[in-house]
């Protein structure tokens, strides 16, 4: 993949024009083309702006974050050298991002990166010229307006989706289900937005829990770590067998409080994503998240280079995973049966 400054006719940096020049021919250069010799000067310094709006902090140290930043450092863009992030977070204050994301607009970012699907709309509404890439931002793109297709977007928004399916969850579903025996009730840990619930989720999980014989309780609204504490305590008096982790990035980044908190109320979980069960969550069922971290650096890429987002496909994860923390399985009496340990990607022992 090319880097910056890279097309069809590569294009040196300055110093390395000048230093195959002889000194003479420079100075004449100078002498009579000042207007290109700034060109390439401005070409060679050429210093990206990327905004980043998001529901909950992308800390330095947190996977996804890191993963993005070395994405695109593999593509040749360095934050401090050639690339500045402006980093805008609706933790705890989700009524702010609208602001936030006219902020970012109004600083002309070259780009506005969104991670998951709370911010998207947000930035919708703030521009239609600045390109817009999402990352899991929408369960449903066509049908929330934001795309016209996901082979031709037609907007100013393209990116990765992560669809609320009834397929999806009721695979998640399926999977509590086996790995812990009778699941009657299982209340859904929420970090987002209520409307996104009832909106993108409640139709689909409602239709893949009926299918299955289960009831779904909640959500059970989270905002920012103080408040996981009286949620598994609400999903406690409300006598679920067991817990849906929705993570928009709040749970996310508390996953390890999200799993202690689970394990102390004896409740089986399942999450999307695999770094819950790596941090003591029983099981995870859904997309490789790193992954479309990764390939959100190359939609980034491809648009600092030019490419249009009405012209770049919205895409699915390509990659899903099952994890099974099996010592947590131990500590909670639950045998998970042998069919399910041979389908796993990945076993916690």
């Amino acid at each position: 993949m090319a880097t910056p400054g890279q097309g069809s006719i590569e294009r040196k940096p300055a110093t390395t024009l000048i230093v195959g020049m002889r000194r003479r021919e420079f100075i004449a250069l100078l002498g009579t083309s000042p207007a290109w010799t700034l060109t390439v000067v401005a070409q060679a310094e050429k210093v990206y702006r990327i905004g980043v709006l998001t529901s909950a902090s992308q800390r330095s140290d947190t996977p996804t974050w890191a993963t993005f930043v070395r994405a695109l450092r593999d593509l040749g863009y360095v934050e401090g050298q050639n690339l500045v992030f402006e980093r805008r977070s609706g933790e705890g204050h989700l009524e702010r991002l609208a602001g936030m994301a006219a902020e970012l607009a109004s600083m002309n970012v070259d780009v506005i990166v969104v991670f998951g699907p709370g911010p998207i709309h947000a930035a919708k509404a703030a521009t239609s010229n600045i390109p817009i890439v999402m990352i899991a931002g929408s369960s449903d793109p066509i049908g929330e307006g934001l795309i016209a297709s996901f082979a031709r977007p037609g907007g100013n928004i393209t990116g990765l989706t992560y669809a609320a399916s009834s397929d999806r969850f009721g695979k998640q579903l399926q999977i509590l289900k086996e790995a812990i025996g009778r699941v009657s009730r299982v209340g859904v840990l929420w970090d987002l937005e209520l409307e996104y619930f009832q909106r993108a989720w409640a139709p689909a999980l409602g239709e893949a829990a009926g299918q299955l014989g289960i009831e779904i309780a909640g959500p059970f609204l989270v905002r920012d770590e103080n408040e996981f504490g009286p949620a598994f305590g609400a999903m406690g008096q409300q006598a679920v067998d067991a817990v849906l982790v929705a993570a928009g990035g709040t749970s996310y980044n508390s996953r390890a409080l999200v799993a202690q908190l689970a394990l102390h109320n004896r409740l089986p979980a399942i999450a999307a994503f695999r770094e819950f069960p790596q941090v003591g969550l029983l099981l995870s069922y859904g997309p490789d998240l790193l992954d479309l971290y990764r390939r959100a650096a190359g939609y980034v890429h491809k648009i600092l280079k030019g490419d249009r987002p009405s012209e770049l496909p919205v895409e699915q994860p390509t990659k899903y995973q099952l994890v099974i923390n099996l010592k947590i399985a131990k500590v909670l009496g639950v045998a998970i049966p042998t069919s399910l340990l041979v389908r796993a990607d990945e076993v916690i022992e």
